[in-house]
């Protein structure tokens, strides 16, 4: 197969669908429009809220981009949250915002955005944390929508080739933000692997096209994977600090500043274990011992923290989102800079 005419663009490079915010349709047109992969990060969308930026986009470009969604069941319920929100309250005294409810509630829009992908004739889906049920994977295919599903292990990226998706995302653990592991029980919290032999280990068990993720910086790094028999790469970090990008002064300020010793895996702002630049935030609930909740009920919780801090550009008490490669990362550049240094 070959992945850059299957996809339709001219390099194989992919810009992570980050969730969040930071994946602006300005951000995603300008990377299409240089020839890679665009990929809105919908996660956390509502479905009009997704069919905005679809709409936004097609006024940018005409080239072909992806949303990523999350392939899991999100609506969830908890009144027993007290212990975590009075640990969270002292952040929201100081931000002078209102306490934390003692019931958390969260809806799921999965359903309602597939709708909107095919309404719209979005082309390609990628999809974290698990796979789409056989009933969506239908849909999507009837409407010859390709599917990219992200994979920390085999177990993972062999369901995804059994469900029928079109390639598969091997994160290695060098990754930003959350990676996707299906099961974090059966995977002792958090699949393991370096991205090279996450590769070579799907090398050997896959016969879809593999897309590297994880710590990916450099023209040298995407023309050795590339020499390894993947299709193509996938980059989250060094996008964020795109000046088409949504992140926030606080933040690209803390990823211009970081060293690659600065990130660690934590599960203080979402629940999940996700890669981010230390801070106070993670520091303290880490000395507290107190147990952050699941995803996504903790980030839910943390929510209105986060999203203050980012209005006060307070980067302690924001998620820094960041791969092992931030190290390298020293200026803000615009998307045809970026894609420029990489092809």
């Amino acid at each position: 197969m070959d992945f850059c005419k299957e996809m339709n663009i001219a390099h194989p490079i992919i810009q992570a669908g980050m969730a969040g915010g930071i994946t602006t349709p300005e951000l995603v047109a300008a990377v299409a429009t240089n020839g890679c992969l665009g990929t809105i990060g919908a996660g956390y969308m509502s479905a009009p809220k997704l069919k905005e930026e679809i709409k936004q986009m097609k006024m940018l470009t005409s080239k072909p981009f992806a949303v990523n969604v999350f392939a899991i069941n999100l609506e969830t319920y908890s009144n027993e949250v007290a212990e975590m929100q009075n640990f969270l309250d002292k952040y929201r005294q100081e931000l002078s915002i209102n306490k934390g409810s003692r019931e958390i509630k969260v809806r799921d829009h999965l359903h309602e955005k597939i709708q909107v992908i095919l309404d719209e004739n979005i082309p390609i889906v990628s999809t974290a944390f698990g796979v789409l049920t056989a009933s969506l994977i239908e849909r999507l295919k009837a409407n010859q929508v390709k599917l990219i599903g992200m994979a920390t292990n085999v177990y993972e990226a062999k369901l995804l080739e059994e469900a029928g998706y079109d390639a598969v995302v091997a994160q290695g653990y060098e990754a930003g933000g959350h990676r996707s592991t299906f099961d974090l029980n059966r995977f002792n919290d958090n699949a393991d692997l370096g991205l090279i032999a996450l590769v070579e280990r799907f090398k050997g068990n896959l016969q879809l096209p593999i897309i590297a993720a994880g710590g990916i910086h450099t023209r040298e790094q995407i023309k050795g994977l590339l020499a390894t028999g993947v299709s193509a790469v996938q980059l989250g970090t060094k996008f964020l600090i795109a000046r088409e990008a949504g992140t926030n002064a606080a933040y690209r300020h803390a990823l211009i500043q970081a060293e690659a010793e600065d990130t660690q895996i934590t599960r203080a702002f979402s629940g999940r274990p996700a890669r981010a630049v230390k801070n106070r935030f993670i520091d303290d609930l880490e000395q507290s011992k107190l147990n952050s909740l699941p995803f996504p009920l903790q980030n839910e919780m943390t929510k209105d923290i986060r999203a203050t801090a980012k209005e006060f550009s307070l980067a302690d008490l924001q998620s820094l989102w960041a791969g092992q490669g931030v190290g390298e990362i020293k200026k803000e550049e615009s998307v045809k800079q970026i894609i420029n240094s990489l092809i």
